[in-house]
């Protein structure tokens, strides 16, 4: 999910969907119509992304992935029909709602790696674990360019930090861990345990209450499968996402919550990022800029930390998802909600994101639609980068981005949004659309050297089946396929997009 490159070299393909139907890792393949050519780079750099590409049309109609005539779709991990093998042998049902991927590269062989699922669940699990969870599979890619799953489906095991919950976002770090973010704050048992279908016989974990145990980010080991501790010192509230920076030390913290607050954390030493200073930042009265202010280290604050911060006179935004860096700048999609009365946060004198000014109403905040900030690093200036809402002919209407990463192609940046949807009404969707009780997320492409970009600069690169989002979207390290997950779609779809699923999109050449 974090900075990739993707170099496409193919003349032109034209938009299709892959409407028929696959079982695990077989293939969904379209007709190809690229040239068998190879552009010259000083071509390709001047080739405009419409000629690459024709956009995927939202038909409001289809049950299917719809991607890019001429690639191909390849299912490779599929929730409930797939079997996850344990350490000790036992095996269960995959779990569902596939959202945050890891490519770990095979150190030997670039064609071999392992991927890393996420699964943002809750229920209960007697074989892999009350709450959330993650699988791990190793994957090799043939001669055709197709990636094959070569591995059990392990398990990854979370009772080592006695279980986690909603396992949302996260990233490999620069320590060779995976950071896997609990996008959930319970405030008691009851919402652990949900009247027995949740997490069984809560017990105290330390000095801290089982329910005290859920919102933070985890770090697991890829290479034992296992988790190894809860980031307590990262504070604790609806983490979605985590970025690392250069220095081994600052990571940066989205809050998926109305309000969020924009966190930083310092580690103390380098690559050691269990202890360490939090911050959270406030922006400046003009809104161009803003300072961290630092948090307090004991356990009952980080608690509580987003309550601390807001005492503290932090900004409020309206639920931060996930990040792409891309040099010194920090991409957010910050995904909107309807509407939230913040009277009692800025009666303590909490001020609220520049972006939201436009939408507050008295102490009310309205935000349907949602946006993409940027952040500099240097500068800590935080503005607009894109806001949400409809395209001037209305054609594409863009809200509520959540997943995100960038590519590169043509001699140009892009960022890839994923849209998850917050509601289908206040024009979110057609009306018509929305009478039928059909609704789709969008990825869309968009040009980072456009300064002022509108909702008319976004190319629609793909949609999902009825009712899904699209998560965890990242490029293999060859830069040859394209990696996502197709989380929660209607199990009236049909096969195979009747649920969570795991997929490879590739085809298209490369250097």
């Amino acid at each position: 999910m974090k900075h990739i490159a993707w170099s496409i070299l193919t003349a032109s393909f034209l938009m299709a969907c892959a409407d028929q139907s696959a079982t695990n890792e077989d293939t969904i393949e379209t007709e190809a119509t690229a040239t068998d050519s190879v552009v010259p780079q000083d071509v390709v750099e001047t080739i405009p992304l419409d000629s690459l590409f024709e956009e995927v049309d939202s038909s409001y109609s289809h049950s299917t992935l719809l991607v890019p005539e001429g690639l191909t779709i390849q299912i490779l991990f599929r929730e409930s029909l797939d079997t996850v093998v344990r350490a000790d042998g036992m095996k269960a049902p995959a779990k569902g709602s596939h959202d945050m991927l890891t490519f770990l590269a095979d150190e030997d062989d670039p064609n071999k790696g392992w991927l890393y699922v996420s699964h943002e669940t809750k229920y209960r699990d007697d074989i892999l674990g009350d709450g959330g969870g993650a699988t791990m599979f190793q994957v090799e890619k043939d001669s055709l360019g197709n990636w094959n799953r070569i591995s059990d489906f392990k398990h990854v095991d979370f009772t080592t930090v006695s279980n986690t919950q909603r396992n949302c976002g996260g990233t490999l770090g620069p320590n060779g861990m995976i950071y896997t973010c609990e996008e959930s704050q319970p405030m008691g048992n009851g919402a652990l345990t949900r009247k027995g279908k949740g997490h069984q016989n809560p017990h105290k974990v330390g000095n801290l209450e089982y329910w005290q145990n859920f919102g933070y980010v985890v770090e697991v080991d890829p290479t034992t499968f296992k988790a190894t501790q809860k980031m307590i010192s990262w504070g604790r509230f609806y983490h979605e996402d985590v970025e690392f920076m250069d220095d081994n030390k600052t990571v940066y913290l989205t809050d998926d919550h109305e309000p969020g607050i924009f966190f930083k954390f310092v580690a103390d030493v380098p690559g050691e990022y269990a202890e360490g200073q939090l911050y959270a930042f406030r922006r400046s009265e003009e809104g161009t800029a803003g300072t961290w202010i630092a948090m307090p280290r004991d356990t009952a604050s980080l608690l509580k930390i987003r309550d601390v911060a807001i005492d503290s006179g932090a900004t409020m935004y309206m639920r931060h998802e996930w990040f792409e860096r891309v040099g010194n700048k920090i991409y957010i999609t910050e995904t909107g909600h309807d509407e939230e009365d913040w009277a009692e946060y800025l009666a303590k004198g909490a001020n609220v994101g520049a972006a939201l000014e436009q939408y507050m109403e008295g102490t009310v905040a309205h935000d349907v639609h949602g946006r993409i900030l940027v952040f500099d690093i240097e500068t800590n200036h935080m503005s607009t980068h894109l806001e949400g809402g409809f395209s001037s002919d209305s054609s594409k209407i863009f809200s509520n981005p959540d997943n995100i990463t960038s590519v590169s192609f043509g001699g140009k940046d892009y960022l890839l949004i994923c849209e998850d949807l917050n509601g289908t009404d206040k024009g979110r969707i057609p009306a018509y659309a929305d009478k039928k009780g059909v609704y789709y997320t969008e990825m869309y492409l968009l040009d980072l050297s456009i300064a002022n970009p509108t909702v008319d600069d976004l190319f629609r690169f793909a949609v999902g089946p009825n009712r899904a989002e699209l998560s965890g979207a990242m490029m293999s390290p060859d830069k040859s396929t394209l990696f996502f997950n197709v989380m929660h779609p209607i199990y009236s779809n049909g096969a195979p997009y009747n649920r969570s699923l795991t997929v490879a999109v590739s085809g298209w050449e490369i250097k």
